[in-house]
């Protein structure tokens, strides 16, 4: 069992629903596109990706777990 920096799966934190933008001088925004949210776990040889609902997505995207356990730094945890 791979060791992973932090143990699958975990509750990611999701955007909140405003009136409007807040108008902290400072912050900038950008549109929110349809697609996938996903949380990569990166431990020992190893690559975990999970969905927003706690799923796993790796059997979806079989390429994206391969190149997540090979490219990205051992004991990380990348969210987008």
């Amino acid at each position: 069992m791979p060791q992973f920096p932090i143990e699958p799966p975990i509750e990611p934190m999701l955007a909140k629903v405003l009136e409007g933008l807040p108008s902290t001088e400072g912050l900038f925004y950008e549109p929110k596109w349809d697609g996938f949210r996903a949380i990569v776990f990166r431990g020992g040889a190893d690559a975990y990706i999970q969905s927003r609902d706690l799923r796993p997505l790796d059997r979806y995207f079989p390429e994206l777990h391969d190149a997540c356990a090979s490219l990205l730094p051992d004991g990380c945890v990348v969210d987008g």
